[in-house]
């Protein structure tokens, strides 16, 4: 366990910079996304009438706290805080990621394990890294899906037997005979459509301002 550990901290060091990069992004999506947004509200308070107004400037006044939110995890102390976390915990995981399944498909990889665990991670969102640990790989990305804790822990770290690795064309028959996996995948699309919703607002909000 002493080697393993040793290892995992070894990769963790030795890709620092990587982790830092996906790390930075993922955040920095979430600032482009608000920043358009806020730029939709504003054009809305410019246009609207004096109640609409109101609330447009207050929304947007919202939306600006939440930019000041997330740039505080842009902080080099807020990542090494996260990096040492990480630098703690996966050493400990590393047993349970051993009887994890992967797949792969053109886009995302898939981890199934116990029926209770399915991560999704997009291919463009992710990267690998060749472990010092003999035949796995250190995948590190973050999910397209919504969590409680997504701001806090924002990646996902895997490790993963490269020889193991198998194409996703089992997926789908693999999706249609799980009703678990059926279960947490329609729970991923409400969250998701809650979150469509709310934008359609936030747009409709700036468009019927603007009548």
């Amino acid at each position: 366990m002493n080697e393993i550990k040793d290892k995992v901290e070894h990769d963790l060091e030795y890709y620092q910079s990587g982790i830092r990069q996906l790390y930075m992004k993922h955040y920095q999506r979430y600032l482009l996304f608000l920043l358009a947004i806020m730029l939709v509200t504003a054009v809305g308070v410019g246009l609207s009438g004096s109640f609409v107004r109101v609330l447009l400037v207050l929304l947007f006044l919202g939306e600006a706290g939440l930019i000041v939110y997330l740039l505080r995890y842009l902080r080099a102390e807020v990542f090494d805080a996260y990096f040492q976390q990480i630098k703690t915990q996966l050493p400990d995981e590393f047993q349970k990621m051993e009887s994890i399944e992967i797949q792969e498909d053109d886009q995302s990889y898939y981890f199934i394990g116990d029926q209770e665990l399915f991560v999704k991670l997009k291919k463009k969102n992710s990267r690998n890294f060749p472990s010092k640990i003999r035949q796995y790989t250190l995948l590190v990305g973050d999910t397209d899906g919504l969590d409680e804790n997504i701001l806090e822990q924002p990646l996902q770290f895997f490790y993963y037997d490269i020889t193991q690795i198998k194409h996703s064309a089992s997926y789908k028959q693999e999706r249609l005979k799980n009703a678990n996996f059926i279960a947490r995948q329609r729970k991923r699309r409400l969250k998701s459509a809650a979150l469509t919703i709310f934008l359609l607002i936030l747009f409709g909000l700036a468009f019927f301002g603007t009548l």
